[in-house]
């Protein structure tokens, strides 16, 4: 099979390409993605998230080696595996990211990429639920609405108790000034979720000249000198060989993407050489980089029954599915991250380094809930130093690669989660939790005094989702730039990878929204070189 441009990962990326690059009805585009084609209740419902993640099958379940100076704790990734990637799946949180994340990007040697420059594309994907707000995009594919914080007595408390410990409100996080708290964005639409597949892909899929196909793994890139000319793909049935006569994109994640580059000779030959790959193209920076966001949790009990617990137990879970089946609102048509805050652990920060989010629901891990009306405060460090690397170990491509993040092993993470602890310790003492406050659930009992502190955040930090790094962007003169800032793979022609892989920085904030904007930049690029 030929076709002119293929996008390997049908994820939140690959979506957008394939959508953008079919406008053009003389190019011939193929999506590949390894996941299935699912659309069930699971993915619209907002409230069913939860599930979605304890669903092994929407998702490449992951996992880190032990990581040193975390206590030896290996932690699992969820990543989208499902024609959508991880906007089918995730917690539905639209933040664009700090304008200091693209500028310094920018200052990096990322001509291009500044906020000035990519701002545009966010209003393009938009589509605000207030008309009157002036930063936020009003005509995009992806519809976005600002949370009620009204929904529930424990988010105003909140609200209230960091005005009174003295932060600033903030009403549009988005806009110019992202520091302080308010409520959060989220890509719904009319209480159901607004994903990639709904506003960039379904609408794409009657273009003849659009093919996509699922449950299929690209095992390599074929490389022809320092041109990309086609894949290898297999399926249950069988092996095959597909060619691009324009480009090869690839955008199958943080994780995927760097591993796809090492199966097909691309990285650093110690390594491939160490697998008896061999080596196409020396670029080092392959893998390196890996980073994501760090959250602690304070989880407490909560004296009145005012948390959405019922919602979350028979019959008041049935109640609320029928109440979104029939309406689309109620308790299954959010999430229950209705608010929550930017702030620096640091006054002298250039930007705020941690995310504060509000739910009021009480969860014994990310995942399951404890048994009782409860609240919690997470709080992410979403400007971490410590790096890791993804390698392959196996020349199979159903074999995941081995990642490490070294988490907190630059003591200014450490340091800042511990800040962070004090700050979410503050919040929770303000007077406007006092009708509700419990029983401190986490961390409880762990802490009784300040030595307690920083072997708790070793011992119980969870992760959020937002790898980014392995496919670092930079000027082709460095040499650990993997892709240069047109996100083409440095030294090689005809293939560029398009994903958080390439962010040299991870923005400030849930990534979802910068990987929509990067996946349009993308196709801007690729449809000026068209001309």
């Amino acid at each position: 099979m030929t076709f002119d441009y293929v996008v390997v990962g049908g994820g939140t990326a690959g979506c957008v390409l394939a959508s953008r690059l079919s406008e053009n009805p003389s190019c011939q585009v193929l999506l590949l993605e390894a996941g299935p084609r699912y659309r069930g209740l699971s993915i619209q419902v907002p409230g069913a998230v939860g599930q979605l993640y304890l669903k092994g099958k929407y998702h490449w379940d992951y996992r880190c080696e032990p990581e040193t100076h975390a206590s030896g704790r290996s932690l699992p990734y969820k990543m989208g595996r499902i024609l959508g990637g991880s906007s089918a799946i995730n917690g539905m949180m639209w933040v664009r990211g700090n304008s200091a994340d693209f500028d310094g990007w920018a200052t990096s040697g990322c001509n291009g990429w500044s906020y000035s420059d990519i701002e545009p594309l966010f209003r393009r994907i938009e589509s605000f639920s207030d008309p009157t707000d002036p930063y936020m995009g009003h005509s995009g594919p992806i519809k976005v609405t600002a949370d009620d914080p009204a929904v529930s007595p424990l988010n105003v408390a909140f609200l209230n108790a960091a005005e009174q410990a003295g932060y600033p409100l903030n009403q549009n996080y988005n806009g110019p000034i992202q520091e302080g708290f308010g409520a959060m964005h989220r890509n719904t639409d009319e209480g159901r979720r607004s994903d990639v597949y709904a506003g960039y892909l379904q609408p794409a899929l009657k273009r003849p000249n659009l093919t996509v196909l699922t449950g299929v793994q690209v095992e390599r890139v074929m490389i022809d000198g320092t041109r990309a000319t086609g894949i290898v793909i297999s399926d249950d049935k069988q092996r095959q060989t597909i060619t691009a006569t324009e480009e090869i994109l690839i955008a199958a994640g943080a994780i995927a993407s760097p591993q796809l580059l090492q199966l097909s000779g691309i990285g650093s030959p110690e390594h491939l050489e160490s697998l008896g790959i061999p080596i196409v193209h020396d670029l080092p920076g392959v893998g390196e980089n890996l980073h994501t966001h760090v959250l602690i949790s304070l989880v407490f009990q909560c004296s009145q029954p005012a948390s959405v617990y019922p919602a979350t137990r028979f019959p008041g879970n049935l109640l609320a599915g029928l109440q979104w089946l029939t309406s689309k609102t109620g308790a299954a048509a959010t999430t229950h991250m209705d608010v929550g805050g930017f702030l620096k652990t640091d006054s002298g920060s250039p930007a705020p380094n941690l995310q504060c989010t509000f739910m009021p629901l009480a969860f014994g891990d990310l995942y399951t809930d404890f048994g009782g009306h409860g609240f919690q405060i997470w709080g992410d460090l979403v400007a971490p130093k410590s790096r890791g690397s993804v390698k392959i170990c196996d020349t199979d491509i159903k074999v995941n690669p081995k990642f490490r993040f070294n988490f907190l092993r630059d003591s200014d993470d450490l340091l800042a989660l511990r800040s962070g602890y004090e700050i979410l310790k503050d919040l929770s003492n303000q007077k406007a939790f006092a009708e509700f406050m419990g029983k401190e659930i986490n961390p409880g009992p762990r802490i009784t005094s300040t030595g307690d502190i920083e072997p708790w955040i070793r011992e119980t930090f969870s992760v959020s989702h937002h790898l980014a790094g392995t496919c670092r962007m930079g000027p082709s003169s460095d040499p650990l730039t993997v892709v240069t800032p047109e996100l083409k793979v440095n030294g090689l022609e005809r293939l560029r990878i398009v994903d958080a892989s390439i962010m040299p920085i991870v923005t400030r904030g849930n990534t979802h929204a910068p990987v929509i904007m990067i996946a349009e930049k993308a196709a801007d690029m690729i449809r000026h070189d068209q001309r």
